[in-house]
């Protein structure tokens, strides 16, 4: 395919979209989309997240590629909107997964202490609920001392989608599989709540938004498949979570109880975590490395991370064994 010729609407939808986010102009940059209420609601959501993200905008063939930094992004993100256009005016996007929240359906954003609020059909009132517990999370993490967190802002990017359907394209996963899921999609971690979670007890969503926003510290989400020990990624969300709250480290001593009891001891560490019993296994295995190296276990906890080639063979022999043995004198009562 070939780029869009000079001239065609095309290759003028950035240049006008561009001259109205330079001019601070609304009413220039809706005269871009449809008139009426639907063509407004996705201008004003385009603009207002272009607005605060510092985005930039490139053509393509029917296609944006663009960026943004969010207040609370440790890196840009560069994602791809596909369009159609009705004259010279953006009268559809196509619905592919990568495609930035604000581009597919109207988005509000609420700028917090610790980061950005992107949400979708929740009012007022629920916004403000998670501003503060995004504020609380980040609040949480940077007291835990997270290790492999340099770099990062103190700060999180948080999108709350308003259907299973967007939420599947921004993560991948389907809404039931997870109450949220920090991605990195567009190369910038960012926490995405599913909205099949919005109605759930509000400490388990607290105890959620910690836990994903370990991974967003220790940029975890985006280190390279394979370069990971996932008891590791997850054990160490989990850990800090339980250490805030208590009704987490509750639940997750009970699992191991209700785990022991129905398969007895294990002589490895969990590899595949699926369930919320794995994950209190990995918070085990995370909790007894802090145990026993003490202010050593940074060190360790952030290769395990980053890169789990440099964990050797004799280090995975004594968690192992910690492991073990911890589990086995639970077992005993």
């Amino acid at each position: 395919c070939s780029a869009p010729g000079v001239g065609t609407p095309s290759a003028d939808l950035v240049t006008r979209l561009d001259a109205a986010l330079a001019e601070r102009s609304l009413d220039g940059f809706l005269a871009a989309f449809p008139a009426g209420t639907d063509g407004r609601e996705r201008g004003t959501s385009w603009y207002t997240a272009l607005s605060h993200g510092d985005g930039h905008l490139t053509q393509g063939d029917a296609q944006l590629t663009v960026t943004t930094m969010f207040p609370g992004d440790r890196r840009t993100a560069s994602q791809t909107i596909t369009y159609q256009l009705d004259g010279d005016r953006v009268s559809a996007v196509s619905r592919t997964q990568g495609t930035p929240l604000w581009a597919l359906e109207a988005t509000d954003l609420t700028g917090t202490g610790s980061g950005t609020l992107l949400s979708a059909g929740i009012d007022q009132a629920a916004r403000s609920v998670w501003a503060t517990r995004l504020d609380h999370a980040v609040t949480a993490v940077v007291a835990a001392g997270v290790p492999g967190a340099e770099g990062w802002p103190r700060g999180l990017v948080v999108e709350v989608p308003g259907s299973p359907a967007d939420f599947r394209l921004l993560t991948g996963s389907e809404a039931s599989s997870a109450s949220a899921v920090t991605t990195c999609e567009g190369g910038t971690p960012r926490i995405v709540v599913s909205p099949e979670a919005r109605g759930l007890d509000a400490g388990w969503l607290d105890s959620t938004l910690v836990h994903e926003a370990v991974h967003v510290a220790t940029d975890s989400a985006c280190v390279a498949g394979g370069a990971s020990l996932e008891w590791a990624v997850e054990g160490l969300a989990e850990s800090v979570a339980a250490r805030v709250d208590p009704a987490t480290a509750s639940r997750n001593r009970g699992l191991v109880a209700d785990y022991l009891a129905a398969h007895g001891v294990p002589d490895a560490l969990p590899v595949r975590l699926e369930s919320l019993t794995d994950y209190a296994l990995a918070q085990l295995a995370v909790d007894q490395v802090r145990a026993h190296l003490g202010s050593r276990a940074d060190d360790l906890l952030d290769r395990a991370v980053h890169d789990a080639a440099s964990v050797g063979s004799a280090e995975r022999r004594e968690i192992t064994g910690w492991y073990v043995a911890e589990l086995r004198r639970r077992s005993r009562g």
